[in-house]
């Protein structure tokens, strides 16, 4: 099975204090044996989103920026031990299903251009299933066809 994860789920899965890191890590560690997914699209914006973790007032959420540092540096472990596999999708092809899936859907839902683009990728490269933690984008990824799951702890 091949695993298309948003940055919902990966900053979940990687930020201990995150509010979805326990049902991000037992659903990883239920399924550690399919193939994940990582996309230059996750470095971007799973990178960004943990360094953005820093600004947070919310002391609960937040991290230092050492701690940020070190959790990107895990993610780039995990990806060179393969527990991500890099994959590459055609990013023209991405940007046209991220348009066409707009045109279906923006005008009657919530529909975040990033949530198009981690849509779109998924669709480009076959994915078996996509896991979120965003009821948004879970919707959005059920409507155009993918197999999708928001974890939850049993």
């Amino acid at each position: 099975m091949r695993i298309y994860a948003d940055t919902s789920f990966l900053v979940g899965y990687a930020v201990w204090n995150d509010t979805n890191a326990q049902a991000a890590t037992a659903f990883y560690e239920a399924k550690q044996d399919e193939t994940w997914w990582w996309s230059p699209w996750h470095r971007v914006e799973v990178f960004n989103s943990i360094r953005q973790l820093t600004r947070l007032r919310q002391a609960k959420r937040a991290l230092l920026v050492e701690e940020a540092k070190r959790v990107i540096r895990n993610l780039e472990e995990d990806v060179r031990c393969r527990y991500f596999e890099h994959i590459e999708a055609d990013w023209r092809d991405v940007l046209r299903t991220s348009h066409e899936i707009s045109l279906a859907n923006a005008f009657v839902r919530e529909c975040p251009a990033t949530d198009l683009l981690h849509v779109a990728y998924a669709i480009e490269v076959g994915t078996d299933l996509f896991v979120t933690f965003d009821a948004s984008q879970y919707e959005l990824a059920v409507r155009e066809g993918l197999n999708a799951v928001v974890p939850k702890l049993s």
